[in-house]
């Protein structure tokens, strides 16, 4: 029997709020097949969690999971997974995933957990304080109505300063669909809704403090294989996103200029991707590259002035202390506009319509969703939602959601490798599978954010994916190949934990020629801390059966091939676009689900396939309910 002492704690925490009781249980059940992360998360949905109920039953599960690495030396290893049914999926509520980083993962780590896992529902509004092997049920009563900001500091006071504190804010309480989880100033779970899950199971915060240390196997080869991470992405570009490289206006770059104090990252990493920002009666918070999306709309009422700038700084910070979620609010915005202007909204008069962009709008457009007020009401359901009740609303709204109820991220309409990872998942599936969108943007001559030549891009994609095809934009050529290593790859970071602005190191920043990457790296940091001699093949077979895995929950929910495609609006040209063909799409879904040993009709494993992967009891089940032969 294998162990699990070395950079796995061998502990999670299992919570029950209804009965405000809690037991400990053993990692070992579940850490050979899955790791940790998304990978334990799903695991425990699968066999807890009845596909039926929606996100908001006292049945569902939060699941909060780091991984083996979090919270080590391994550089990026300050993330965590959340895993839990998303009020924010659409048409219906589904099993999805959001990441996390900051601290608190590797404080639950410290604590002596490798997840933890909140089930019921509480009688009364609580706080729940984790500290060490103690765990308390606190009354949250003059803690409702409080913001994220609030909610910490009065926490911190109560309990421990040096507690790491995840909470929700107002939007979470009131059960918006875009609430998120927050920690410090912000540090999201976003694009999954799971802080109005927590508001569902009246959870307000969760504080912990840990004081122990994590045994790693093999310290010295630890130490070694990091400072190798670190030197091959000392340059990495994306530590200028929310600098420099994001910034095309001197407005901008002077507003930075003037009140960014330093760029902060994560627990243990080295890319520090966020620029921590003090404005006078305004705050502090910490802005990553979606906070600035508010640019867009407050350019066109502002122009290129500082005083937008500010109102963009103000917005970032109400929807960070409000709990809501940046992404929905840059597509939202651009859809209510299409609403205003078409007149299918005019008789709503509690938002200033006439002002878009302006402080006042985006200001009030956020209050009102998090508290559901008026309209907000409505909006607090997401875009999607609002289309449906909204004549001719998707009309307008299908342009800027390509799939589920997520705002558009990377669009698929003229990318065909992006169509098909927008297809294929629960959610936006660019949040933790960064670097093929990244490599494939440079095909339309799109060098940011790695700076990278189409020559060394195609150089790339031959190495990575088998192909220079799979990056170019003109067919659905190799495709298949490339988005199935990306996705088995993306659970393989999701599992350890650790962060995809990071990891696969596929190039390196130091040389001039960007060569040199190393993909086996987050195997041997794996194998270093834990003593389990692991592979990248390995690895990555790990990764396609936790993605095999999500598939047969989507699966008991509903899923069929049909269901794997884009609003109507992406295969067809757009302001210049030009779309891509929906009958080659299809046959490109039809060679993915081949090359993935699945049900070409039907787009699910097949029963062959999951037990090869070691699945043999999620594939009995699943026979059994007759979902599979």
């Amino acid at each position: 029997m294998l162990l699990y002492e070395h950079g796995w704690t061998g502990k999670i925490l299992r919570v029950d709020l209804t009965e405000r009781k809690w037991n400990v249980e053993s990692t070992s059940k579940y850490a050979d097949r899955f790791i940790g992360g998304i990978g334990i998360g799903l695991k425990i949905l699968w066999d807890e969690v009845d596909p039926e109920i929606n996100s908001f039953n006292p049945g569902n599960k939060l699941v909060f999971a780091p991984g083996p690495l979090t919270g080590t030396l391994a550089p990026g290893s300050g993330r965590f997974e959340i895993v839990s049914k998303s009020p924010r999926s659409y048409p219906v509520d589904t099993v999805t995933r959001s990441g996390m980083g900051g601290f608190w993962g590797p404080e639950l780590k410290y604590a002596g957990y490798d997840a933890l896992i909140i089930q019921g529902r509480a009688e009364n509004w609580i706080n729940l304080w984790i500290h060490n092997e103690k765990v308390k049920f606190l009354e949250a009563k003059d803690y409702v109505g409080n913001d994220t900001y609030t909610t910490q500091k009065k926490l911190h006071k109560e309990l421990d300063p040096e507690a790491k504190i995840l909470c929700i804010g107002p939007a979470g309480e009131n059960l918006s669909r875009l609430a998120v989880i927050l920690s410090e100033t912000s540090f999201v779970s976003g694009k999954s809704g799971f802080g109005a899950v927590m508001g569902s199971k009246l959870l307000k915060a969760i504080a912990v403090r840990g004081t122990k240390s994590l045994k790693i196997s093999n310290p010295e080869r630890m130490i070694e294989i990091s400072k190798r991470v670190r030197q091959l992405s000392a340059n990495n570009p994306m530590r200028e996103w929310t600098s420099t490289l994001m910034l095309d206006s001197v407005d901008r770059q002077s507003f930075l200029n003037k009140y960014r104090k330093k760029n902060i990252g994560c627990f243990g990493c080295h890319t520090l991707c966020f620029a921590h920002l003090s404005v006078p009666d305004a705050g502090e918070s910490q802005c990553h590259c979606i906070g600035y999306f508010y640019y867009s709309a407050a350019t066109k009422y502002y122009g290129h002035t500082l005083e937008r700038d500010q109102a963009v700084f103000d917005s970032i910070v109400l929807a960070n202390k409000l709990g809501l979620d940046h992404y929905e609010f840059y597509s939202m915005i651009r859809f209510l506009e299409d609403l205003y202007n078409s007149g299918n909204i005019q008789s709503q008069v509690d938002l200033p319509l006439d002002q878009f962009g302006s402080r006042e709008f985006i200001q009030k457009l956020l209050e009102n969703t998090a508290l559901r007020k008026g309209i907000g009401d409505l909006l607090a359901e997401g875009s999607a939602r609002v289309a449906d009740q909204i004549d001719n609303g998707w009309s307008y709204c299908s342009k800027y959601f390509p799939a589920y109820g997520s705002a558009e991220h990377e669009s698929p309409r003229n990318n065909p490798g992006v169509a098909l990872l927008w297809a294929l998942d629960s959610r936006d599936p660019i949040i933790d599978q960064h670097p093929y969108a990244r490599i494939s943007s440079t095909f339309q001559k799109r060098p940011f954010p790695y700076n990278l030549s189409p020559e060394v891009a195609k150089m790339l994609a031959k190495k990575i994916y088998g192909s220079e095809k799979a990056i170019d934009h003109t067919t659905f050529e190799k495709k298949p190949e490339a988005i199935i290593y990306t996705q088995n790859r993306s659970a393989v970071i999701n599992m350890l934990v650790v962060c995809d602005w990071v990891y696969p190191i596929v190039l390196s920043y130091t040389s001039g020629e960007y060569g040199g990457g190393d993909t086996t790296l987050e195997s041997q940091l794996l194998t270093a801390t834990t003593g389990h001699d692991v592979t990248e093949n390995e690895l990555n077979h790990t990764g396609e059966r936790v993605w095999n895995l999500s598939r047969a929950i989507m699966l008991r929910e509903g899923r069929t091939r049909e269901n794997d495609t884009l609003n109507e609006t992406y295969f067809r040209n757009y302001e210049g676009e030009i779309a891509i063909s929906k009958e080659n799409f299809e046959k490109a879904k039809t060679d993915y689900y081949r090359l993935r040993g699945w049900d070409e009709a039907k787009g699910w494993p097949t029963f062959q396939k999951l037990n090869q992967l070691g699945l043999s009891d999620v594939a009995d089940i699943l026979q059994k309910e007759k979902l599979i032969k």
